[in-house]
């Protein structure tokens, strides 16, 4: 007996079969554009600062880049990606900065590692470095070049100048064991750690005090030292007084107290004709430039440094203090 023909009926149940398969597979990616309005109105809703950059790198980063500029907004995530998502979304909800949830954060021409609670670079910090490698670029050529940094945080400052001026040494000085590790991590990562010495310790401490004058005579010194007063740290947002370390923020009272110390150890270890560059609060310059022009009694303090002048940020505030020693 003939087989019947039944091809003529499964082929359309086949099509069906397939035709569903693709629907699935559909159904199992996501327009970015609907992904990113999610998150968006989802940080928004819970008061998270900038959410729809927030949201931007978090995407970008799951997509392996940078930003989405570029990205088609239809262009469609897997459901691994989207999962990836939702989870780096959750941690932004706890307010933990997106650096620290990326893991790492773009300072100039670098990438750098990001580890909380180490001080997040700001980008009043790249115009301190631009500040400091204008300086070096007007220094003789003949001229041996040392750069001590006290407070590098990730690196960022002392590790872009490192990459600009290949003759270039550096030391660089923090209280902070995390701090030391992730400059030591960056300079690996951008090919510097061979002319860079990290050491961990506090500046007026004496033991760390002789280890720097065995590396003097340092032609620049930078610093971004911890500048907030006590009654500023209680406005500052979560995302900084829950994760970043408020030994890299809190100045004291006045907001100087290790600021202080900075100009006594740079007084003390800079070359004649060194160059000194401060990131401060907007109020402090007039305050720096007084107690460094002032017979001052604070540690028996007497300043080889002079002040030259006050730099305003990009928004037009007093923030970058220079002084040169005499």
């Amino acid at each position: 007996m003939p087989f019947p023909n039944t091809s003529c009926k499964l082929q359309p149940d086949i099509r069906n079969t397939q035709r569903e398969r693709e629907r699935g597979m559909r159904s199992s990616f996501k327009k970015l554009e609907h992904v990113w309005q999610f998150w968006t109105k989802k940080f928004q809703t819970q008061n998270i600062p900038d959410p729809n950059s927030s949201a931007e790198y978090i995407i970008a980063h799951t997509l392996g880049k940078k930003t989405l500029f570029g990205v088609r907004p239809d262009t469609l995530l897997s459901k691994a990606q989207a999962d990836q998502v939702k989870a780096l979304c959750k941690i932004r909800l706890t307010r933990m900065p997106v650096q620290y949830i990326l893991g790492e954060w773009d300072f100039q021409d670098l990438t750098l590692k990001m580890k909380a609670p180490v001080l997040i670079p700001r980008p009043e910090t790249e115009e301190l470095a631009e500040l400091c490698c204008h300086t070096l670029s007007h220094l003789s050529s003949r001229e041996e070049k040392v750069v001590l940094e006290i407070g590098p945080g990730s690196g960022a400052i002392t590790l872009s100048l490192l990459r600009r001026f290949p003759e270039l040494q550096a030391v660089a000085v923090d209280v902070s064991e995390e701090a030391c590790e992730l400059t030591r991590l960056n300079a690996h990562m951008t090919g510097t750690s061979d002319r860079l010495t990290v050491i961990n310790g506090d500046i007026m401490a004496s033991q760390v005090f002789e280890h720097l004058l065995t590396h003097k005579p340092f032609c620049l010194g930078v610093s971004n030292p911890p500048y907030v007063t006590t009654a500023e740290m209680a406005l500052l947002q979560e995302e900084i007084t829950c994760f970043e370390d408020h030994r890299a923020l809190h100045g004291g009272e006045d907001g100087l107290e290790v600021v202080r110390g900075v100009l006594l150890r740079c007084s003390q270890l800079l070359k004649s004709g060194g160059h000194l560059w401060l990131e401060v609060g907007e109020t402090h310059p007039p305050l720096v430039e007084k107690f460094t022009a002032a017979e001052n009694t604070w540690r028996g303090f007497s300043s080889r440094l002079k002040y030259h002048k006050t730099v305003a940020d990009l928004y037009g505030k007093p923030r970058f203090c220079h002084l040169i020693t005499s």
